[in-house]
């Protein structure tokens, strides 16, 4: 059996229709979704009709919480760096709000005569907390959350990752709409399932990057979300992460000033990498 894994496609309607394409020609019995469907970029409502449509088993990722209003901070409503979930959420309508609140956290795919698995977003923890290369034992340990003899497919950092840890088999399915691993290619995996093992196939499509870059434009996204969003846009150009070292140096910067975030936000030095998405838009 051959199940195609997708998740974190983020809003990118150009990637994921990609995807599905690859999909398509590779031949598969299943495709399961983990979550992170809509918010950051241009096509929120569009992706998650496109998901909802493939009938397919979805969980629940952070961003969808996001987009529902939970676990986020008080003042998210007004602060600027919070202003791609509210542009995100003002297109959605409540059919979408429901599909996504009914999502599972996890999911075990088990019952069969076939090798079982464990579903999840980011971790057993919860849906914020990820695996990566550089993840110690120790926090795999905490991440695991008192799991272990399985195989975990999972998402959330935007990098594929195949690893072993304790008797458990961890399996990162990568990101669709904005992979943090230095190339653009939409990222997703094929996990044929057999009766005792899965094999899994890393697969990258190549789509028209240039096209979700004017969407951002022409859809609003760009003007309503200011400098947090140019940021995002760099990196689903390039593959590179350097959304969290920019929120980083922007919480730095509040502290050193001893004013807040939103205070701070229109004085914050922007990145060169930034600047041509703001041309001729305020990064307010």
């Amino acid at each position: 059996m051959r199940i195609a894994f997708i998740s974190d496609i983020h809003g990118n309607m150009p990637a994921l229709e990609a995807v599905l394409n690859d999909i398509e020609q590779a031949g598969v019995d299943e495709i399961i979704c983990l979550g992170d469907i809509a918010n950051i970029g241009p096509h929120p409502a569009e992706c998650i009709d496109v998901v909802h449509d493939l009938g397919c088993l979805t969980i629940q990722g952070n961003h969808e919480l996001y987009l529902l209003g939970e676990t986020l901070p008080d003042n998210w409503r007004t602060c600027p760096t919070w202003s791609p979930v509210r542009w995100a959420q003002a297109q959605l309508k409540p059919e979408h709000l429901s599909f996504i609140a009914n999502l599972p956290f996890k999911h075990e795919l088990n019952g069969s005569e076939l090798a079982p698995a464990s579903l999840v977003h980011a971790s057993f923890l919860d849906q914020f907390w990820g695996f990566q290369a550089e993840t110690t034992e120790d926090d795999m340990a905490v991440r695991m959350n008192g799991h272990d003899n399985l195989t975990l497919f999972c998402a959330h950092t935007h990098r594929q990752l195949y690893r072993q840890w304790s008797n458990s088999w961890i399996i990162n399915v990568g990101s669709i709409g904005m992979p943090l691993d230095g190339t653009p290619e939409a990222k997703y995996t094929i996990a044929t399932r057999s009766k005792t093992t899965w094999n899994i196939e890393f697969r990258r499509v190549a789509y028209n990057v240039d096209l979700v870059m004017q969407e951002w434009d022409s859809s609003g996204l760009q003007e309503a979300g200011g400098l947090i969003t140019a940021v995002f846009r760099y990196q689903v150009l390039t593959g590179q992460r350097v959304a969290s070292p920019f929120l980083l140096s922007m919480r730095n910067f509040s502290e050193e000033r001893g004013r807040s975030v939103s205070d701070i936000y229109p004085d914050m030095p922007v990145p060169d990498y930034a600047q041509p998405f703001l041309n001729g838009v305020s990064a307010k």
